[in-house]
């Protein structure tokens, strides 16, 4: 499994521009297995890879409504479309926060 090199980054800066470039290769929309896949108010959840170092990662958008919207994003190592799929079933958006124990990402803004 390639590990993106983002999560060895210790500028926040840095891995904030490393990530954003990221190709998504597919949406996983926003429920799945009986579940959300987001947390808050809105989101979803989308395979991507790193064009730097040919890593995958499974991403989690979430947005926050209130009188300023927040937004969050995670960014999770997954070393194939099919553990991503099986993260997606498995867990809902703040079950994923809490209990993936892989390498993650959050940032907020």
């Amino acid at each position: 499994m390639h590990i993106c090199k983002a999560f060895e980054m210790k500028d926040p800066n840095e891995q904030y521009h490393h990530l954003t470039r990221l190709i998504k290769l597919e949406e996983f929309g926003d429920y799945c297995n009986g579940h959300y896949l987001h947390t808050w108010n809105d989101g979803h959840r989308y395979l991507c890879k790193c064009p730097a170092c040919k890593a995958l990662l499974l991403v989690q958008v979430s947005e926050f409504h209130a009188y300023e919207d927040a937004y969050y994003k995670d960014f999770f190592a997954v070393a194939s479309r099919e553990e991503a799929i099986a993260l997606n079933e498995q867990y809902d958006g703040w079950q994923i926060e809490r209990e993936y124990t892989g390498r993650k990402i959050h940032q907020t803004f």
